[in-house]
């Protein structure tokens, strides 16, 4: 299975997907968002894990993977876009390429809290809901203050030679390989700049108790970068949704050996 990378314009954004056709359409599509600054590539030997014949989809799973402005090969936007405007290009996007369908969603790291906004908005449409590694917004409880400093210092995104360096020390510091290292490409400082501004200020918590699709949370006991923490106060906020934990591994453990989680996240699509 090869993905078909492609440019669709939806909510006034120019989007890069990697799309997969699953052709099956008995399983929804699946929705799949990216960690800040990540590339549709990072996540592929994810989806391809997802997206093979098994119980939750006899037939195969089609697959989508957008970049976020100014990651990947997605154009920067021209203004500042907030989390809900994403949500409804994204939602945009989906119905352009599988329209009137329920699609199931899900995201990792910064991805999740999209994710998490794209269920409260297309409440009718997502039919099953994935949060790995990720967080429901303020109030945040604190990571490695390396990692933070480095995340919201904006001298760490004008130089793109010390932008590359420092992602591919996260990327390092978040459990990459070396297989999953030469998939990055280095997003562009306006890109990262917006997707941590689309983050400040925002939160699901109000809305995640009122989201009634089945979710899953993924969380992994020694990550850096988003702390179990955030995966205990999902747990609060969605208190009937099924747990994946994982006691190591680091941040980028679902991307770097999916392996781990492919198994579980397709019984849960399956149920």
């Amino acid at each position: 299975m090869e993905f078909d990378y492609r440019e669709i314009r939806a909510g006034g954004l120019t989007m890069r997907a990697a799309l997969l056709d699953g052709g099956n359409d008995a399983a929804p599509p699946l929705l799949m968002l990216n960690g800040i600054g990540f590339n549709a590539e990072l996540m592929e030997p994810l989806a391809l894990a997802l997206a093979k014949p098994g119980p939750d989809a006899p037939l195969g799973r089609s697959i989508v993977i957008p970049d976020m402005p100014g990651c990947g090969g997605s154009p920067d936007s021209n203004a500042h876009v907030m989390m809900y405007a994403l949500s409804e290009a994204v939602i945009g996007m989906m119905e352009a390429l599988h329209p009137g369908r329920h699609f199931d969603c899900i995201g990792f790291s910064w991805g999740g809290a999209l994710a998490q906004q794209i269920a409260v908005q297309a409440s009718r449409r997502v039919t099953r809901l994935g949060l790995v590694s990720t967080t429901s917004g303020l109030p945040l409880a604190p990571a490695n203050p390396d990692v933070i400093k480095r995340l919201f210092d904006p001298k760490e995104y004008v130089d793109p030679r010390r932008l590359t360096a420092n992602f591919r020390a996260l990327l390092a510091e978040g459990g990459a390989n070396a297989t999953l290292m030469q998939r990055f490409r280095t997003p562009t400082p306006q890109g990262l700049g917006n997707q941590l501004l689309a983050l400040t200020g925002w939160t699901a918590a109000p809305m995640l108790p009122f989201i009634r699709v089945p979710v899953a949370l993924v969380g992994v006991a020694d990550d850096a970068v988003v702390p179990y923490a955030h995966h205990t106060m999902l747990g609060c906020l969605l208190p009937h949704a099924q747990k994946i934990e994982l006691r190591s591994g680091g941040h980028l453990s679902a991307l770097a050996r999916p392996e781990r989680v492919s198994h579980a996240l397709r019984e849960f699509l399956a149920a």
